[in-house]
Parts: structure tokens; C-alpha cells; sequence
């Protein structure tokens, strides 16, 4: 669910797997977190601990919690990573916490990429939120926990408006592993029982169009909070904890594709003093070409352009020229021409 932003960090939007974003509370798995220290949503009275948040114990597993010291006044929690910026790939997360056994006024926020300054929908992607949503209309009303599947595409809009969500039943597993797909267009969410992915399947969900968020700034976020929403008694929420066991991030590679590349061919008269032209057909739109001249198969120093003026060190041998072709997201293409006759 939405969630504040890191007041202060320096800009880092790379796509790179091996970013860990700029230095936060601790790092784990690979990045950078910042424990959450300022007020504000999505906590019904906007108050956050990072003391909430565990550094990794020796199993490397991060604990959240809330805390409510005098009765009245919970705190949430809320782990973000300083890498801004992730992108299409795989997200994974294991989480020790029988959800069935939430409070109803409690909402866990499981693995989201959001990004605050990416409106309408600040590119948020709920990949295991859990919460019974305070209840029902009235105090004392009960309703189940839930998990649901989905993201916003306008958050301006209220809930089933401006989201697309899949809510499911939970079980009472203690163990839950969670993954993403988070492709062009395209998300796939599976939730499934125990540590990876061995166990039972328990909800697949595949969403697909043109609201899908596309990635911009979005950092990773674990939160535990408090709704005022529904018939709950917020204030005096009992403390509550969930265990992050892992999470991992796997970008999306893409395969480069294949230029559209044709043989060389050489045209001009075959004789010192004359010039020669590289003609390179048609390369796939956008390409860009380099050229290198060869005498009897040795390249020429400095001749590098379309066009090749024939010297009398050329007598006698044979020319050809070579085109290489780039484009980002393609392979790089080299291509020879045949070699001419003899200069003369």
C-alpha cells in the first residue's frame, strides 16, 4: 500500500543487478535498506520506528514489527531500499508469518516496488499485501485476512477504481514464498507454500495490458501498519511481527537481436588516383557503420570512411573494406566485401 518516501538520498536510477543503491541503516541480500524514521501514510496515526526494524540476524532474516508501549499509540515499520530504479525482472521474497493469525486492523505490506514520483499510480506493484482492512462497518465485526495480487495505475482513484487487484484466501502456512515476473506490459505474480518454490502452488495470477506499470524510480518496500479503516480498534493494536527470510531481485534479459546486415560490394575504377565507395545496402534503421579498407587482406591505417582514394602502395594488390554495424539492444555485425582485382 502506499508508502512515504526516503527524504533524503542521493539519485541513483541505474538498472545494473550488482547496484545496491547508496549506503542506508544495513545492507542484506545484496543492496542497501534505510529502516523508515519519518511520520506519514500509509499508518492511520503516521508514526513510524525504524527500532521496528531488525538489522539481519545471523540467519540473515529481517523482522518488522509493531509496537504499541503505552497501549494507545501503535507504531508501524517499514524497510526500503536506497536503490531506486530495479525495473523488469524477478522478484522473489520468503516471509515467516501465519497471515491468518493477522490482527484485522493490521495490514502487511509484502514486497512492492513504488516510486512516489511516478503519479498516477507511483508505479506500485502489491505482490503479497495481507490484511483483513480493519474488519467490517462496525467495531467487533469480523472479516478474513486475505492476500491479494495487483497494482495501481491511478491511486487518485479509490480502491477498485484506480488498482487492479486479485485478492485470494490464506492458508495456515507458516512459510510463504512470493515471485514476480515484471515484464513489458505484463506481470505474474505466484504465491506459493514453504521456502521456494517446491511447495504447493497456491495462487497464480497473470495481468496483462497497457497500465502495467512501466519502470521509472520505483524503490522495494516491506511495510507493517496500522488501517484506521473498517470497524477496527486501532489504537490499541497489540504488537505484531513478520519475518522477512530472503528476497532477491534477477533483472530481465532481454536477447540481443539480430541485425539486418548486407555483404558490402566495392564500386569505382580499379586504378591509383581513383576513388572507391563502400556500398553497404540496407542495415536495419537506426544503424550505425564503421569502415576499415584493406590492402591484401592488411587493414590501412587511417582508412576508416565511406570512401577510399587508391594510392600507389595499391599497386598491384587487392582491396576490400569492411562494415561493421551497431545498434544498442542488437549484436554488432561485421561484413566483408569480396576483394577486388588487382589495382593498376
Amino acid at each position: 500500500m502506499l508508502a512515504g518516501a526516503v527524504p533524503s538520498h542521493a539519485d541513483n536510477t541505474s538498472a545494473a543487478a550488482e547496484d545496491p543503491g547508496p549506503a542506508g541503516s544495513f545492507a542484506w541480500k545484496g543492496f542497501n535498506w534505510q529502516k523508515r524514521f519519518w511520520g506519514g501514510a500509509p499508518q492511520y496515526n503516521q508514526s513510524f520506528d525504524p527500532a521496528n526494524v531488525s538489522n539481519p540476524d545471523a540467519n540473515g532474516y529481517v523482522t518488522l514489527k509493531i509496537s504499541n508501549p503505552s497501549g494507545s499509540a501503535p507504531a508501524g515499520a517499514e524497510l526500503q531500499s536506497t536503490r531506486q530504479g530495479f525495473g523488469y525482472g524477478t522478484y522473489s521474497t520468503t516471509v515467516e508469518k501465519n497471515i491468518n493469525l493477522l490482527q484485522k486492523e493490521v495490514v502487511w505490506g509484502c514486497l512492492f516496488p513504488y516510486d512516489p514520483e511516478a503519479a498516477p499510480g507511483f508505479n506500485e506493484i502489491d505482490l503479497c499485501e495481507a490484511s483483513a482492512w480493519g474488519g467490517g462497518g462496525s467495531y467487533g465485526e469480523s472479516w478474513p485476512v486475505t492476500q491479494g495480487h495487483g497494482y495501481w495505475f491511478d491511486a487518485s482513484k479509490p480502491a477498485g477504481e484506480g488498482n487492479s487487484t486479485i485478492t485470494f484466501d490464506v492458508t495456515n502456512d507458516l512459510i510463504l514464498t512470493h515471485k514476480l515476473i515484471w515484464e513489458p506490459g505484463k506481470l505474474t505474480f505466484e504465491t506459493y507454500a514453504g521456502e521456494g518454490y517446491s511447495g504447493a502452488l497456491l495462487k497464480r495470477t497473470v495481468m496483462q495490458g497497457a497500465t502495467v506499470p512501466v519502470p521509472a524510480k520505483e524503490a522495494i518496500h516491506f511495510n507493517l501498519w496500522v488501517t484506521g479503516g473498517g470497524g477496527g480498534d486501532p489504537a490499541h493494536v497489540v504488537p505484531e511481527t513478520v519475518v522477512v527470510r530472503d528476497f532477491s531481485f534477477t533483472p530481465r534479459v532481454v536477447p540481443p537481436l539480430t541485425l539486418t546486415a548486407p555483404t558490402p560490394t566495392i564500386s569505382g575504377t580499379l586504378r591509383t588516383g581513383y576513388t572507391l565507395t563502400a556500398n553497404t545496402g540496407t542495415w536495419t534503421a537506426g544503424t550505425t557503420l564503421q569502415y576499415q579498407w584493406y590492402r591484401s587482406g592488411t587493414a590501412i591505417p587511417g582508412a576508416t570512411a565511406k570512401t577510399y582514394k587508391l594510392v600507389q602502395a595499391d599497386k598491384d594488390d587487392t582491396i576490400k573494406v569492411r562494415v561493421t554495424g551497431s545498434k544498442a539492444g542488437y549484436t554488432t555485425v561485421a561484413k566483408y566485401s569480396a576483394a577486388t582485382a588487382p589495382i593498376g
